[in-house]
């Protein structure tokens, strides 16, 4: 037995682990969930591989590598998944990282590859009224579009050349991974994005049912001058909301802003009681 065909092997085993969908309430909101891959090869026997899980534009998982594990950056980011469905989802994981890395090894020299180079991929649904609007997977070579999953086979992108067509013929012919590939999809995708979003709303939903958005940007201190950051929402019209960055007020002018009207309003208060008594002298 092949190291493929002992890898599509595993991966069966570890796909029958899954459950099947439940109903799940209907929403009328748009919904997408979507991990990205980028796997980092040097040589033959070095391989870095990073993931990450996003819910629309805010991350809520990544891939911690060394332990292969799936970290959850937020409360909710287990979403309505229990604790054996979710060890069940990060074992399979592991071994496609693990089977990844073994099989490019393998490859690399008949589908030229030269080291060192990078391979990006992203997959995921979007639904809409819980129904699956659309299921993606898509792989790229050097940052170039290399292949797709559609409709239970892989396909070489049209810009791709023949290493994509050759990649493509080669993992065609393992029907049980494009089986898992399909459940994970069009199964294990939606339920797991609709339960995430339902409780993802403890922290961003509102009570008048708008929402909460926050993004980050981690900068160095020395390029924040002159930064500014442009906000766009249709509620705004064409009237978009711009922030400045680079102009703060030093610690000493915040706290004279804050101590003055203290110390003023402790004055009045004093001048007030201090009258008040006055007043009350016959």
């Amino acid at each position: 037995m092949s190291a493929s065909d002992i890898l599509s092997l595993e991966l069966v085993l570890l796909a029958a682990l899954l459950p099947a969908a439940d109903s799940a309430e209907a929403t009328q909101e748009h919904i997408q969930f979507h991990v990205i891959q980028i796997s980092s090869f040097a040589n033959h026997s070095w391989a870095q591989h990073q993931g990450s899980g996003w819910l629309g534009d805010v991350q809520t998982h990544g891939w911690d590598s060394e332990s292969g594990t799936i970290i959850f950056l937020h409360s909710w980011s287990k979403g309505n998944f229990s604790d054996e469905e979710l060890i069940d989802l990060e074992l399979l994981f592991r071994v496609y990282f693990i089977g990844l890395t073994r099989e490019t090894e393998e490859y690399a020299s008949q589908l030229h590859f030269g080291y060192p180079f990078e391979v990006q991929m992203t997959a995921g649904c979007e639904l809409h009224s819980s129904d699956i609007a659309k299921v993606f997977l898509e792989a790229a070579y050097e940052g170039s579009d290399f292949l797709s999953f559609q409709n239970m086979s892989w396909v070489p992108a049209p810009e791709g050349d023949s290493r994509a067509q050759s990649a493509c013929d080669l993992i065609n012919q393992y029907e049980g991974i494009k089986e898992i590939v399909h459940k994970l999809l069009t199964n294990t995708c939606p339920r797991f994005a609709l339960g995430l979003f339902d409780a993802s709303k403890v922290d961003y939903k509102r009570q008048d049912g708008t929402w909460y958005l926050r993004v980050t940007l981690d900068v160095e201190a020395e390029e924040a001058a002159g930064l500014s950051c442009r906000v766009r929402h249709s509620s705004l019209g064409n009237q978009d909301i711009i922030l400045y960055w680079g102009h703060h007020l030093s610690l000493y002018l915040i706290l004279l802003a804050v101590i003055v009207p203290l110390m003023l309003l402790i004055v009045l208060a004093l001048w007030f009681k201090k009258r008040c008594s006055y007043q009350d002298i016959p």
